[in-house]
């Protein structure tokens, strides 16, 4: 039994008011932080503070200034509720857009106030009209299951149905849960975006998420993003290296070629400088001795340069397979590096995603439960 129902009429006051009052607990813009300012003065009239701080929330941005007006108004109507100031709540609530982010918690208000008025008829309207106009979300149809539990004693046929509607978006919503894990785990962009389940469960899926009390799916999706970026990056740099690698590998290779023929090139010329100073003769400056030794000169500067050369391939075949394995170490440590934060990111999201599944889940399974067993009391009372 929803228990809410079975609680005086000022504790579900107080109750609703802390409820609806908790949304101004997260974190906001520092705009909205100036705007709700008056409301954080503990010394300023309840009253006043939100009168200030709708007036203050006129200089935000037009999507700020909606959805902190909106806010700012169910506050207002919680604390009218609180002093038994149920039409003016209403007054309050109708004039939050149904569509805005404010909207479900405006409608279960509206039919709560109704509820401690003992208008169960008009309660019953709210809470059917929210659960319908935001269906597959556990805080309406529990509304609905206070409505269907009001109606039990006044009108069963009508408590019936109720009981029937809750029973029926529940078991939809569940139904729609099984598709989404159906391959055995949960896709992050089956949930983030429209997928082949009913929009209505995802976005209800979605907002758990957004709300999880532990993890923060923006921020895990946000690393995730970034750990994808720097993968793509890295593959980027990946196929530049590689370029670099095979580079330095063919150059490797094109030394190698020329020290072989340096090589021989300094065989020959030390052949032809054995066979030179042998021809030489001392103290013959004749024009042929001289050319002896103008060759000698020449081909020894030659040895000379391409042994410089050896020693310049020698040093770079020396340290071309150091660079070459100090670059893969290096690709290898940022891919891993990369997958670390990619698989770490991962696992934030699916967290995420799986505790919100399964409280989600469990809410409706409960809701349905229930339903199913206050329709069985309903039905098993009226047989004869």
């Amino acid at each position: 039994m929803n228990f809410i129902t079975l609680i005086p009429a000022q504790t579900a006051q107080r109750f609703f008011l802390a409820l609806f009052l908790a949304f101004f607990s997260t974190a906001v813009h520092c705009d909205v932080r100036q705007a709700m300012a008056p409301l954080t003065d503990p010394s300023a009239n309840a009253d006043h503070a939100v009168e200030e701080a709708l007036k203050a929330s006129k200089a935000l941005k037009p999507a700020e200034q909606l959805v902190l007006q909106n806010r700012l108004r169910l506050r207002q109507a919680a604390m009218m509720m609180l002093n038994n100031q149920f039409s003016q709540a209403r007054e309050i609530l109708s004039t939050i857009e149904t569509a805005s982010p404010s909207g479900a918690q405006a409608g279960l208000l509206m039919a709560e106030s109704f509820r401690l008025e003992n208008n169960t008829e008009q309660a019953k309207n709210w809470f059917l009209r929210t659960a319908r106009h935001f269906p597959y979300r556990p805080q309406t149809l529990s509304g609905l299951m206070s409505a269907a539990h009001d109606q039990r004693t006044t009108n069963p046929g009508l408590s019936l149905a109720l009981y029937q509607e809750v029973e029926t978006q529940s078991q939809f919503a569940e139904n729609q849960l099984s598709i989404l894990r159906a391959s055995g785990h949960i896709d992050p962009l089956a949930v983030i975006f429209p997928s082949e389940i009913n929009d209505d469960v995802r976005k209800t899926l979605l907002k758990n998420c957004l709300h999880h009390p532990e993890l923060n799916l923006l921020h895990a999706s946000s690393r995730l993003q970034e750990a994808v970026a720097t993968l793509l990056q890295l593959q980027a740099q990946n196929r530049q290296l590689t370029e670099q690698l095979n580079a330095l590998t063919q150059k490797l290779a094109t030394y190698q070629k020329q020290r072989s023929a340096i090589e021989a090139t300094l065989s020959s010329n030390a052949s032809q400088l054995t066979s030179l100073k042998e021809q030489l003769v001392p103290n013959d400056f004749s024009p042929d001795q001289t050319h002896i030794r103008q060759q000698l000169t020449r081909l020894t500067n030659q040895q000379t340069r391409l042994h410089a050369q050896i020693a310049f391939i020698d040093q770079a075949s020396e340290s071309l397979p150091g660079i070459i394995d100090k670059i893969d170490r290096q690709t290898r440590q940022l891919h891993s590096a990369a997958m670390a934060q990619l698989k770490g990111s991962q696992v934030d999201v699916e967290t995420v995603l799986n505790k919100s599944y399964q409280a989600y889940l469990s809410d409706l399974r409960n809701l349905t439960a229930e339903a199913k067993l206050q329709r069985a009391e309903i039905q098993i009372s009226a047989s004869p």
